[in-house]
């Protein structure tokens, strides 16, 4: 097929594609601001702040999410302009920061791939070691996201009750019809199961939906890349740079 076919037809297909661009980039912004601004989220939020700063892993992360999103839907804006105007500096642009992209996404899967265990474990560890701290005389934000996270789950501790450093543990564990103190051996009659299984599943579920994305984001981002280098030929062939018929 000539150029002379490919360029309408690659020129059409790029704006369509970028339109999902936007699409993509406006979905990932949204969901970025769910994270942030949903009040159950911010509860499990307050249980993964493992640092001293302003922000937690999850809250970073919801805000990587949005500026990633944003950064895709600028790249749809190029890939537009670069398009409908035929220009080979928007075009080119477009091609260098879509590439960009690609290795972004590369390099996060196998870091995530090659430390995934190592994470996990080290998640574990700090949160068996944050709810032996548990104060049951003052709740802070921790304790209102622990009581929040074994109420509405009906779960108690990380792997069990026995995680908790005292036999007695909050009453979030423990039906709220009961009056007496919430034990250790009442949750173990209750078969009451550990908080990180439950949390692992929902936090999974979630996941599976953002690697969707990703791999939809990546397969379009390489059509795009092809679309784009065909219409930037096609404008360097109508404007003199070469005089041989190019063919694909």
């Amino acid at each position: 097929m000539g150029v002379a076919t490919c360029s309408p037809c690659a020129k059409y297909l790029l704006l369509i594609l970028n339109l999902f661009f936007w699409l993509i980039g406006l979905g990932l912004i949204a969901l970025g601001l769910y994270f942030l601004l949903r009040p159950e989220i911010q509860n499990i939020i307050h249980l993964f702040n493992f640092t001293t700063l302003p922000l937690s892993s999850i809250e970073i992360s919801a805000c990587v999410l949005i500026l990633f999103g944003v950064i895709i839907f600028l790249i749809g804006l190029f890939g537009f302009c670069g398009a409908q105007r035929e220009s080979r500096t928007c075009l080119i642009l477009y091609i260098i920061l879509v590439t960009c992209v690609l290795l972004a996404q590369l390099t996060l899967f196998i870091f995530i791939a090659m430390h995934h265990e190592q994470g996990q474990s080290l998640v574990k560890q700090r949160l068996v070691s944050q709810i032996k701290k548990y104060n049951h005389m003052y709740a802070g934000q921790y304790e209102k996201a622990i009581d929040y996270v074994q109420s509405k789950y009906q779960c108690c501790g990380i792997d069990s009750a026995y995680d908790y450093s005292e036999s007695h543990i909050p009453s979030s564990c423990c039906s709220t019809s009961m009056t007496s103190p919430c034990t250790v051996h009442q949750v173990g009659l209750l078969r009451t199961p550990g908080c990180y299984s439950l949390l692992t599943k929902t936090t999974l579920f979630w996941i599976k939906y953002i690697i969707l994305i990703e791999f939809g984001l990546s397969a379009l981002s390489l059509i795009g890349i092809l679309l784009a280098i065909c219409v930037c030929q096609n404008t360097m062939l109508y404007d003199g740079y070469t005089q041989t018929s190019y063919y694909i």
